[in-house]
């Protein structure tokens, strides 16, 4: 076997080539880490949707809570009265919500600029402490609001993102004031970029409920039970249209947010896509790099030859040559990577059609499966990257080399 020291002699010796060979690997499984971890980021937010045993009711055929239209009347008092629901004495362990999207102006950084927009989550709740309950969400700091219509709770990203504490006061809407009176301690949760507030203020003011047809015409848009296992939820979720007579839809909460981030299997594809084209430049530039190397070295090959060195152990000599350079801008483009790891950012979480989703506070999730994901895809460019280049030198003729 050909010296290891060889090789590493080689890549200093050529040290500038060594370098900027290593520089494109370095962008490229960089660029992939982060991508990835964005696109994780998402999956983990939809695995921490609150306790397992959660039941969201929707409208009959709608799978996003934004479209859902619930007219609640004396008949619906029958879910919470099922046998799976988790009762704190008497009380059964229910929300009644209302979900809504609002666009609020962000005045400009500088004189003359225009004003820019941004999408805000709105969940009006009749009761605060008990919806906290239901989805597992105790209060990080102050309380909860009370029921005069001006207060408001936020979940701890978008407090973050709004850059507002307790006592702060926010305007979603230029005439409406609204002053925060507790932070949800929401632990990564997609109701980390939620504003919750009094449900009828919600539902008058962004569009759920229909004043002209009087006081009995409000709406929700989903309905959450607490069951004490998922067992139990599935079993409630299977079984509430038959017992109750009621149309309606119904699926764990859990499985309701696993759905949502099936939407973003798109911006899956787009990375690894991404990945595939720049890998394939960051190939041919290895490739470059060994054939460079192989064409300076051609005498260096006969000597070997001549030394008793077999062709097999030749392409394995210049195969882990280009193997090393690309361990090495992997390695350094993986450090740069996780340098984004924990990183907060806003995205989305597609419903899959008809336009919904929820707009997410998020952060950048460098786990196990990104870092294989960005090892494999080095070790391949860099076999696929020298292959060709290590082969032309096996071929060599002992004498050709020498002359």
């Amino acid at each position: 076997m050909i010296p290891f020291k060889y090789n590493l002699r080689n890549l200093v010796v050529r040290w500038r080539t060594t370098l900027l060979t290593a520089f494109g690997f370095t962008l490229i499984v960089a660029l992939l880490v982060v991508m990835l971890g964005f696109v994780q980021g998402i999956y983990d937010l939809a695995g921490k949707s609150g306790p397992k045993g959660n039941v969201i009711v929707l409208r009959e055929g709608v799978t996003d809570e934004l479209f859902s239209e619930l007219q609640v009347n004396e008949n619906w008092w029958m879910i919470q009265q099922q046998p799976e629901v988790v009762r704190d004495g008497d009380v059964p362990r229910f929300s009644k919500e209302i979900y809504s999207v609002a666009t609020q102006e962000v005045p400009p950084a500088r004189e003359g600029e225009l004003a820019t927009y941004r999408f805000l989550q709105i969940r009006g709740v009749e009761e605060p402490a008990v919806a906290g309950l239901v989805h597992g969400l105790p209060l990080k700091d102050g309380r909860w609001f009370d029921s005069s219509g001006t207060e408001i709770v936020l979940g701890g990203g978008i407090a973050r993102l709004l850059k507002v504490n307790v006592g702060d006061v926010i305007r979603i809407r230029p005439t409406m004031p609204w002053t925060v009176v507790g932070i949800l301690d929401s632990g990564g949760s997609p109701f980390d970029s939620e504003i919750w507030a009094k449900r009828e203020v919600v539902g008058a003011t962004f569009g759920k409920d229909n004043a002209e047809k009087g006081k009995e015409q409000r709406y929700y848009t989903s309905l959450i039970a607490s069951t004490a296992s998922p067992e139990d939820g599935e079993t409630l979720a299977k079984d509430i249209k038959k017992r109750t007579n009621l149309e309606v839809g119904a699926m764990l909460e859990s499985k309701y947010y696993e759905e949502l981030s099936k939407g973003n299997a798109l911006f899956l594809f787009a990375a690894v896509f991404i990945a595939v084209v720049m890998s394939v430049g960051g190939m041919f530039g290895l490739m470059n790099t060994m054939f460079a190397a192989v064409s300076q070295r051609i005498k260096d090959i006969g000597v070997l030859r001549v030394l008793g060195f077999t062709k097999g152990q030749i392409l394995l000599s210049f195969l882990l040559e280009s193997m090393l350079l690309a361990i090495l801008g992997g390695a350094l483009g993986l450090g740069l990577g996780f340098l984004a790891n924990g990183l907060e950012q806003t995205g989305v979480m597609n419903s899959g059609g008809g336009g919904g989703g929820k707009t997410i506070v998020f952060q950048i999730s460098i786990n196990a499966w990104v870092v294989s994901i960005a090892v494999g895809f080095t070790l391949l460019m860099g076999l696929l990257g020298g292959l060709l280049p290590s082969f032309t030198a096996m071929r060599m003729k002992v004498l050709d080399t020498l002359r």
